[in-house]
């Protein structure tokens, strides 16, 4: 019993690797209508969070205050809208995941990386990982 329970949890195992593998080194066309923003440097496709890199967006899930609040939805509905617009994204996806999990990829639209659009729109700042700044006054 302890072999089979043993050897089904190193195929889960396998299987779970298999798919972050799969998702590595690879460039994702995703149709707009078939993600998810859920910030500004967040999005959501078939159940998989992807972290959009290079920048960073105010918070709008537990902000520190209302002027990141604020300015954090601003940044999600640019993104939606850049999305929207396109009709669709590449995610150009990396090696990595982040701390929380989540596939970290360079988000285009008609060939351009959003953050890089958001950065120039001051909906967001470069980032590529550390210590945040607040966006607080």
């Amino acid at each position: 019993m302890k072999v089979a329970l043993s050897l089904i949890a190193l195929l889960v195992g396998a299987a779970i690797l298999a798919d972050l593998i799969g998702h590595r080194n690879s460039t994702l066309k995703v149709p707009a209508a078939k993600l998810i923003v859920i910030d500004g440097d967040t999005i959501d496709y078939g159940g998989d969070s992807y972290r959009l890199v290079g920048f960073d967006t105010p918070e709008t899930f537990r902000p520190q205050c209302a002027a990141e609040k604020t300015l954090g939805l601003k940044a999600t509905k640019r993104l939606t809208e850049l999305i929207q617009t396109a009709g669709i994204i590449d995610l150009e996806i990396e090696d990595d995941v982040d701390r929380h999990g989540r596939f970290l990829a360079v988000g285009r639209v008609d060939g351009h990386d959003v953050g890089v659009t958001l950065i120039s729109e001051g909906l967001a700042r470069e980032y590529w990982g550390g210590k945040r700044l607040s966006w607080c006054p």
